[in-house]
């Protein structure tokens, strides 16, 4: 069975919350403790509010500059003017969370940070909060041993692919980069095995090296002659 890696085998489970009433020089003092560039902002309840980043709490500094601030969009201007003011969690968050489930795969989540414009998502695994994933966390599968990649290919796309024929194709990985040679039986297998290889996380490029003793994306030659009526299809040999 193939499996692709989800944003449960590379998110940060352990999240720092903040309530919304938290000063601002607290959620300063919980990032550079934590080693971390945001928390989520929680209500009285529990709920997800909204998220505090590096970002935000920077607006006080660079909103002193009045030259700076002349620069910036009006829209733009007011939002960093509120959050310059703030003095609490609540007053510095953005919103509304973007959240993406702890099952979806690594390029759903990459696509949804490039598509809304985010640097992290929040994690949720029903009604609850799983944990957070960042931009570096997407990279994780990249940072896999050659090794790790290996058996990840031949587990998830030689036998998932070309389960009828894994045994003809060799692979080869070095720095990410995954090198097939070997010869199937029919042509039309290869560039089903060269995407599916593609498919496998931590995978960098693919080097196709492949052959074939048959090639199936063409008609045999030979006539035809299509058929009218209740006649049938003929073809010579």
């Amino acid at each position: 069975m193939r499996h692709q890696l989800t944003v449960a085998d590379v998110m940060t489970p352990h999240v720092v919350t903040v309530p919304a009433e938290t000063p601002f020089k607290e959620v300063a003092k919980l990032l550079a403790e934590h080693r971390i560039s945001a928390v989520p902002v929680t209500s009285e309840s529990g709920g997800m509010l909204g998220l505090v980043s590096e970002s935000d709490l920077l607006h006080k500094e660079a909103f002193q500059d009045a030259p700076a601030r002349a620069r910036l969009p009006r829209r733009s201007r007011r939002a960093a003017r509120r959050k310059a003011r703030a003095v609490t969690a609540g007053g510095l968050m953005s919103r509304p969370l973007v959240t993406i489930d702890s099952g979806a795969t690594l390029p759903q989540a990459a696509r949804l940070m490039a598509g809304r414009g985010v640097t992290r998502l929040l994690v949720t695994d029903g009604e609850w909060m799983a944990g957070i994933l960042t931009r570096s966390d997407l990279l994780r599968a990249f940072r896999d041993t050659d090794s790790v990649i290996l058996g990840r290919v031949r587990r998830n796309a030689v036998e998932h692919a070309l389960w009828d024929d894994p045994f003809g194709v060799e692979v080869k990985v070095k720095d990410g980069v995954v090198t097939l040679t070997g010869e199937l039986e029919h042509r039309s297998r290869i560039p089903l095995a060269v995407q599916a290889v593609r498919e496998v996380d931590g995978v960098v490029d693919v080097v196709n090296r492949l052959t074939y003793a048959f090639d199936d994306t063409v008609p045999p030659p030979g006539p035809w002659r299509w058929a009218t009526g209740p006649e049938i299809e003929e073809r010579t040999p």
